[in-house]
């Protein structure tokens, strides 16, 4: 990992929430049924179809803007959304998850592996062979090489590459939005702030499961190649849609059919800490804030807390 890396670290943060939470518990997809899918609708966030809201009231002088992301998407997107560039443009100060500080990398990349064990130790033989047949078609070498990887860096690296092949988000060049947003502002000299830092956001994904449940959920992520698949499809078309309550229930429909993984440390946990954090950075200034879209949704989401705050939110798209 270095710092010409393509995909930051905020890349990898959304794909953990994508895959750990649905992925984990993935060979009981088939045993669960429709009562998750009942439960997933029963509690709508937002009727409207936006990624793009404002955030006024509760003593600001001028509105925020709260925009949700999806971090392996790249900029030239932006072209076919005039109404966010217009407010990302007259806002003065910008708020993203985290920055990449490449003169950390080589530090938090020892968060990646581990010194003292090894793949072939966390895995049956069965298991092994299978992950060592899939680092192989994707990648070309042997799962040997890569033995004192944590199994979530070697399931980023597969899910990753899985997303490098999407036709459609080949469609668009550029930077990912989060950087392209920080890095537009630097070069205007306008003010960024971020929420977490690098170490936050590593230990997040490397640290917060030990290290045999991340050989189960890397072994349960390539036997489901398919529903992951699926999966990223969806939330893919989703995004476009603009449809944070569609996001919302199918990261809630997943949570339920997988047995109801923990998803409050990806989100939750994260959403209410960033509330200790922004009112302050708002009311210094218009701020246009642009974090995962998964933050928006749900009774913990970003816009019911900001509700719950006191703010007024409404959807600009």
């Amino acid at each position: 990992m270095h710092s010409k890396n393509r995909y930051p670290l905020i890349c990898l943060l959304w794909m953990a929430f994508l895959f750990i939470p649905s992925l984990s518990q993935a060979q009981k997809l088939k045993s669960k049924s429709a009562k998750a899918r009942t439960t997933a609708k029963a509690q709508p966030v937002a009727s409207a179809k936006s990624l793009l809201w404002e955030i006024s009231g509760n003593g600001l002088k001028q509105p925020s803007y709260l925009y949700g992301t999806y971090h392996l998407l790249n900029s030239s997107y932006l072209n076919t959304q005039p109404e966010v560039m217009e407010r990302f443009m007259e806002s003065r100060g910008l708020v993203v998850e985290t920055e990449i500080d490449s003169a950390k990398m080589m530090l938090l990349g020892a968060k990646m592996v581990m010194p003292d064990n090894k793949l072939s130790n966390l895995l049956n033989k069965e298991d092994y062979a299978l992950v060592n047949q899939e680092v192989k078609e994707k990648f070309g070498f042997e799962l040997s090489m890569a033995d004192q990887m944590k199994p979530m860096t070697l399931m980023l690296m597969l899910s990753m590459k899985d997303y490098q092949d999407m036709e459609v988000l080949k469609n668009y060049t550029g930077q990912p939005l989060d950087m392209y947003f920080a890095s537009y502002n630097k070069k205007s000299n306008k003010k960024v702030s971020t929420l977490e830092t690098m170490e936050q956001q590593f230990d997040l994904l490397y640290n917060h499961y030990p290290l045999d449940k991340q050989a189960e959920q890397l072994v349960a992520y390539i036997k489901n190649k398919d529903v992951a698949t699926q999966l990223s499809n969806k939330l893919v078309q989703l995004y476009f849609d603009k449809d944070v309550e569609g996001i919302w229930a199918l990261s809630q429909e997943y949570n339920e059919l997988t047995g109801g993984g923990d998803m409050a440390y990806m989100t939750d946990d994260r959403n209410k800490d960033w509330m200790t954090k922004l009112p302050a950075i708002m009311k210094e200034q218009s701020t246009f804030i642009a974090v995962g879209a998964a933050h928006l949704p749900g009774e913990n989401g970003l816009l019911k807390l900001l509700q719950r705050a006191g703010y007024t939110v409404k959807p600009l798209q």
